[in-house]
Parts: C-alpha cells; structure tokens; sequence
C-alpha cells in the first residue's frame, strides 16, 4: 500500500496559478524576495501588483495608504505575514531622473518616508535578482523612496552582495529638544526628537534602569506602549516638507555612547514600532541616525565621524555623519548608513479572494488578475 501512496504523488508539480474549475479561479498572485537586514525581514515585491496611480513614489505611497491599504496588510499580517519584524516594499517606476527605481516602504504602523534596511533590502533583491545589473566590486545605483532620492553602494561579488551601504538625500535633524510626558505608573518621561525618515523620540535608557540587553525587551515593549499612549495624544509634529505625519509610532531607546577610537563612538540601542508586540531585530538604519543626530546636536560627533550601533539581539549598523546643511531652519546632515543583508526566500504568495482572512481594502484595485511566469 505504502508504494501505491507514493505514485500517485507527482514528481513535478503544475503551477497553481493554472489551476482552474468550471469558472475562473478568483485569484491572484504577488512574487517576492524575502531579504533579511541584522534580523529584520523584508519582503520585497517584485511582481504582481499593477501600475499604482502617482506619478511621484510618494504620490504612490499616498494611493496604496489612502485607497489599498489591504496591500500591506496581506504582507505583514497572518497568516502570510506575521514575523515580529516584518516589512514591505513595492518596486515601482521612479519620477526622479537618475533613479534606477522606486520603492513604498510599509511596515507595521503604516508608511513611512524612509527607512535604512527597507533600503537596503530593497537595492540587494534587485540586484542579486537581476533586476538591476551588478558587477564585481562596487556597483552604485540610486533609489526613490518616498522622502527622495537615496544613493546606494553595493559591494559585490560572484552575483551577491557582501556589503551595502547608503545615503538620502533628505537631510535629518533634531526637531525638539527637552520635551516630556507624564506616563502613568512610570512618571515623567524626558526625551528629544529626530526627523530622519519619521519622527523618532530619543528616550535615555538608563534614566529608566534598562541596559538594553535581550532579557529586557519585555519590559521595553511595555514602556513603549505606556510612553505611547501618552505621547501620541499630546506631542503633535509637523514635518517642513511633507507636513503632519500623523500620531508618533516610534521610540528609540538610547544607550550611554562611548568612545571606540578617536573618531567613533559605540552605542547599544532599541527601536520599538507601534503596535507591535516586540522590539526590531536590527539597529535600523533611520533610528541609528536619529541617534547620530543627537549626538551632532550635542556637539559630541563631527563631520566624518562615525557612531557604531548595536541592537539587543547583537547585530549591528554603522553611520557617519557625511555633511553639515541648513534645512529649513534647522542644523541638518546627511549620513551614510553600512550594513549587510541577506536573501532568505523567493517565493510566490497566492491571494485567493474566497478566502474569508484576505483583507479586502482595495486590494483588487492594485493586484494584477494573474501572475507573471
């Protein structure tokens, strides 16, 4: 019995995307490359989604907030999501002459303008899937994100990519300094605040007794969420450029700097995305900045100067302080973030609109009705 079982299973299995029944399956399909950046996972998508209205990155990422939403829900939540550090982006045409392509960044808390290992992630599918041509040694291409341009470098090798590195073009600044909320159970909480791709609010880790080590993230979670409900409420910001981004959706808890050599500093930090029910994996490389920032702001970094950061769960990113520059007002820079990053899947997901967990939020506006080959 055990061989008749085993013939009558096939050694080459039909695409499910030829499957059909009397009527036309109601069914599409996304293609990505998963890429993990120091632990977080990024889901890069490479096919399936139609022509997004905008003609800007940014108008895009205003279409898919406004109009698709159901797009990034079907990424990053169960049953075909749901990693505690999950995030996507969608490739699509840039508007920026020079730009080899554009991505909208999504993650849990929604869409932000910028983000460092989303960057990454997104400049080593394209490349090590072919999408844009690499060669042996550094290969530079350029990418529009919804804040603008980024430049990207990429060390290459035999097809893969051994390091990357890169830098926006939209400058990061301190936005507030000495701000505070009271949080209940917890007391007055002071913190600054970055721009660097979202708002981040800078909490001083040890002003709460945490050494941000892995057996903490716990009760880091807790103090976030608490901060957070206070916060949200009562801190509005409003971004130069693109103007009010809504409620705050980031802590970034900050460790004691130290001096490395003459001209680095070594910090440990935590990253904590609303809602969420962990900390991200890696340093991130828009919160890394956030702390560059401050430390510039507080005169303890220059220019070519570099802050090494570390996560609680030991991976870590690298940022030098690139240029000094006036914006809007405010003493801004531009810095270059360095990690590496890793592809861990290529996969096809298969959205079938009958079952009842699709999200439903414009969904079928933006997915093609079937696959590419």
């Amino acid at each position: 019995m055990g061989g008749d079982r085993r013939s009558r299973i096939r050694t080459r299995s039909r695409s499910l995307d030829k499957v059909r029944t009397g009527a036309e399956v109601n069914r599409s399909f996304v293609d990505v490359v998963d890429v993990h950046v120091g632990g977080d996972v990024h889901r890069i998508v490479l096919g399936g989604v139609e022509d997004i209205p905008g003609f800007t990155v940014r108008d895009k990422m205003e279409y898919l907030r406004d109009e698709a939403d159901g797009l990034r829900k079907l990424l990053l939540h169960e049953p075909r999501g749901g990693h505690p550090s999950l995030y996507a982006d969608i490739i699509v045409p840039p508007s920026i002459a020079g730009a080899d392509a554009g991505y909208v960044i999504m993650e849990m808390m929604g869409y932000p303008f910028m983000s460092g290992t989303n960057t990454m992630s997104t400049a080593i599918a394209l490349l090590e899937t072919g999408r844009i041509p690499m060669k042996d040694g550094p290969t530079e291409i350029a990418l529009e994100a919804p804040a603008g341009l980024v430049k990207v470098t990429a060390d290459c090798q035999g097809g893969k990519v051994l390091g990357i590195r890169y830098q926006s073009d939209t400058p990061s600044f301190l936005y507030a300094r000495n701000h505070a909320v009271d949080v209940p159970g917890i007391g007055s909480v002071p913190f600054d605040i970055a721009w660097t791709g979202a708002f981040y609010p800078l909490v001083r880790a040890s002003d709460f007794g945490f050494k941000l080590v892995r057996d903490e993230e716990e009760q880091l979670v807790r103090f976030a969420k608490e901060f957070l409900a206070e916060a949200r409420q009562t801190v509005k910001v409003v971004h130069p450029v693109f103007g009010d981004e809504g409620p705050l959706s980031f802590v970034q808890f900050v460790g004691e700097p130290e001096k490395g050599t003459e001209t680095t500093f070594e910090c440990r930090g935590c990253n904590y995305v609303f809602p969420g029910n962990s900390v991200v994996r890696s340093p991130a490389g828009v919160p890394t900045t956030a702390m560059l920032v401050q430390l510039y702001d507080r005169k303890k970094l220059a220019p070519g100067e570099t802050l090494n950061t570390t996560s609680i769960f030991g991976t870590s990113l690298k940022a030098t302080l690139s240029e000094e520059v006036s914006y809007y007002g405010f003493e801004a820079v531009r810095a270059q973030i360095e990690g590496s990053g890793w592809v861990t899947a290529q996969s096809r997901l298969v959205v079938d609109f009958d079952d009842p967990l699709i999200p439903s939020d414009g969904l079928k506006k933006v997915l093609s009705s079937t696959a590419r080959e």
